[in-house]
């Protein structure tokens, strides 16, 4: 399978929010956060030396399981101001 070209030469180069463990870190604390980065552009990763984008597959997955978590958060939210 052939991946897209990336508009940077090395790893080094690619800003810090759009660096793959930035996303998962943010994924795990500000979801909606990394909600915006995907939304907003690609995220990037190191495979053998080169710098690749995460797949389309990849993108849905976490925008899906990120979207899940925030709705879990916000019916918590309104549990919580129900009296619960």
């Amino acid at each position: 399978m052939a991946t897209k070209p990336t508009p940077y030469a090395t790893y080094d180069q690619v800003p810090t929010h759009r660096k793959q463990w930035f996303f998962w870190l943010t994924w795990f604390l500000l979801a909606p956060v990394a909600i915006a980065i995907l939304i907003t552009g690609d995220v990037y990763y190191r495979k053998r030396g080169e710098v690749r984008a995460f797949g389309t597959a990849n993108r849905i997955v976490a925008m899906l399981i990120g979207l899940l978590w925030v709705i879990a958060l916000i019916q918590g939210i309104i549990e919580g101001m129900k009296g619960g």
